[in-house]
């Protein structure tokens, strides 16, 4: 139904009861649409429509909106996992629910779940918290690697601009929306602390752009997915290396799980070739 559509839109997927009773919707005419699964009933006076994230429901179901980290991935912005439910709650709140059933009052041992409380916030409006207000509540409970990382990512894709308060306060430490992906910022943050002289994005003529080069022959390519899912992509990257090497280059090329989860063997092979001499003509 197109109105309840547009009715969601509002408020970012979110349908209170007043505003459905405002559009003509009687009790029994919303009963029969949550009967029907036209609507989905999350929290005592509101509903959202079917096809909303889990998490998002999980969100509004304990009183708030879905914020920090799993509000950044809605948005497109690169970040850790987190198996908590952040949830921006406003400060007088007093009728917070379970996440997973609304007819139960949140527990502090409800351990699941992670409110951020704000002085004055649209967290009753919106399914959803915006970028900066879900980087400000971010800041609260990420490790401040954690935080430069989804800032770079937001600052590249163009969800914040140089003058938002945490670019400007991150921009010394490296953080300016150059990298391309998040592992690739952690490359970048991490390898810094060296000061080796490291460059990003360097393009070669009839080769194309590498992902950083270190000193005058070091490139290093660190691939931006979990996986590769293409055939063509996995021989069109190692076709790239062997151009690289006959123009005399040394490259080094890291999975996306060696850089998360491997991070000391990668630290170790990139600073070995730079003590052996590897990035010097």
């Amino acid at each position: 139904m197109r109105v309840l559509h547009d009715l969601a839109a509002e408020r970012g997927g979110l349908l209170p009861t007043f505003r459905l009773r405002q559009c003509g919707f009687t009790p029994r005419r919303i009963a029969a649409l949550c009967h029907s699964g036209q609507l989905l009933r999350v929290r005592q006076g509101w509903f959202v429509l079917p096809g909303m994230p889990q998490v998002v429901i999980n969100a509004v179901r304990v009183g708030g909106q879905l914020t920090c980290q799993h509000a950044l991935q809605h948005h497109g912005v690169w970040v850790f996992n987190d198996p908590r439910v952040h949830v921006a709650v406003n400060r007088d709140a007093t009728q917070l629910r379970s996440a997973h059933d609304p007819t139960r009052r949140r527990e502090p041992r409800d351990a699941d779940v992670t409110v951020h409380w704000r002085r004055s916030s649209t967290a009753t409006t919106r399914a959803l918290a915006t970028v900066s207000d879900a980087l400000t509540d971010y800041e609260r409970c990420a490790p401040d690697e954690h935080l430069a990382i989804a800032v770079d990512s937001a600052l590249h894709l163009g969800l914040v601009g140089p003058d938002h308060p945490l670019v400007a306060r991150l921009t010394p430490r490296g953080v300016d929306g150059m990298c391309e992906s998040g592992i690739e910022t952690i490359f970048w943050l991490r390898m810094r602390l060296h000061h080796i002289p490291i460059s990003r994005q360097v393009r070669f003529p009839g080769i194309g752009r590498v992902d950083f080069l270190i000193g005058e022959r070091l490139v290093v390519e660190v691939d931006g997915k979990s996986f590769h899912d293409v055939e063509s992509s996995f021989e069109s990257d190692r076709n790239r290396d062997a151009h690289l090497s006959t123009h005399g280059f040394r490259v080094l090329r890291f999975s996306y799980h060696q850089i998360l989860d491997d991070w000391p063997l990668v630290e170790a092979a990139v600073l070995a070739a730079v003590s052996r001499g590897d990035h010097l003509r």
